[in-house]
């Protein structure tokens, strides 16, 4: 009984050390989250980082989001914890241009982390070595996790998932007229930016042939730019094809509205993580079609709450039954609604970062450790 009794003492008084720890952070506690570039404002990483940083003030902790390019040696300074979205593209370089922080460093992995680089050697290396000196890696999907666990099954103790938590754009009010979309039309919305991974014009052909068979439909393409050759076919093609419109860069408020007038909302990318603009469709309820890669597989129940497609002969086969079909486009629209508000609420996903964050920096282990 002694001894029981004395573990008990030494557990609490672990207990109010660590409270008074956190009391002691607690209102000054600074977290710097650092993106790749480019980061265009519309974009996921600004839209994820955002919203982190608008619902963790609602818990008394103070995010600063920035880019790599503007990241300062005093921005690290001042800040508990160093987030960094993109092991490839931000934390490698990030590192050789700082070195590892001496206070935690968390890093979230994309879906090009875990699709591409990490079967690219000397790119896989390279993430590897980061990964080791980071007190958490964060992945957005459980398959994400477990194909990265399969692949360093060493740094399995470092990885966390975190389903993402989505608040829908409010949008401006603005109806179809804004867009000159016609009533009749079943308007195919592609949110992307114009790069290779998210093939901007894979929509075209399938969508061509709905168009000659008399079908009302209209593609519309919003985004970044990233690529110039890829603008100028874009550019060529929206000439070519009056059913074809290309928006350019639209304001994240606005990509609400989109969202809420469009019948569908299209992914046409070769690598997701876990997509941002296809959670904010669903949770808007509107039908959508992606292909069939890691990440939307992740997100979409075929034939209940979305549509997957493996090739342009199943695109155009799903295409077409959406244009035919406005109840069925209605059905899809409602469940993604209701799942969506379900599984990925933003509250949810403000208390898991909260309570990483706090456990890092209560936690004792030292920078470029394991955290229990």
């Amino acid at each position: 009984m002694i001894a029981e009794s004395g573990a008990g003492s030494k557990g609490a008084r672990r207990s109010l050390e660590q409270h008074e720890r956190w009391k002691e952070f607690h209102d000054r506690m600074s977290i710097l989250i650092v993106l790749p570039v480019p980061s265009p404002p519309a974009g996921g990483n600004w839209v994820f980082s955002d919203r982190l940083r608008r619902h963790l003030a609602e818990v008394n902790l103070h995010v600063r989001v920035t880019t790599l390019d503007s990241v300062t040696t005093e921005d690290i300074e001042q800040c508990d914890i160093v987030h960094i979205f993109n092991a490839s593209r931000t934390a490698v370089p990030f590192v050789e241009k700082f070195g590892v922080p001496e206070k935690p460093m968390v890093i979230t992995f994309t879906g090009t982390d875990v699709n591409e680089e990490m079967k690219r050697p000397r790119e896989r290396r390279k993430i590897v070595e980061v990964a080791c000196r980071a007190r958490q890696l964060i992945f957005l999907t459980a398959d994400a996790l477990q194909g990265f666990c399969i692949q360093c099954p060493e740094l399995k103790n470092h990885c966390v998932h975190i389903p993402l938590g989505i608040d829908v754009p409010p949008g401006r009010g603005y109806d179809r007229s804004r867009w000159g979309w016609r009533e009749e039309e079943v308007v195919f919305f592609l949110p992307a930016g114009l790069r290779p991974v998210k093939r901007p014009l894979y929509a075209l052909k399938p969508l061509a042939r709905l168009y000659r068979e008399g079908l009302p439909v209209r593609l519309c393409l919003a985004g970044a730019v990233f690529d110039l050759d890829l603008l100028r076919q874009v550019e060529t093609e929206a000439e070519m094809r009056p059913w074809f419109q290309w928006l350019g860069a639209v304001p994240h408020r606005e990509v609400g509205d989109l969202y809420r007038c469009a019948d569908v909302v299209l992914n046409t990318s070769t690598s997701e993580g876990l997509s941002h603009a296809l959670l904010e469709a669903m949770a808007a309820g509107r039908a959508v079609m992606a292909s069939r890669v890691p990440g939307n597989r992740d997100l979409i129940r075929h034939g209940e709450d979305g549509l997957l497609y493996e090739d342009a002969e199943e695109f155009l086969a799903s295409a077409r039954q959406l244009a035919l079909d406005p109840e069925w486009r209605e059905s899809l629209g409602q469940r993604a609604a209701t799942r969506v508000a379900r599984e990925f609420s933003p509250v949810v996903e403000r208390d898991r970062y909260a309570q990483l964050y706090r456990r890092l920096v209560l936690s004792p282990c030292a920078s470029g450790q394991v955290a229990p």
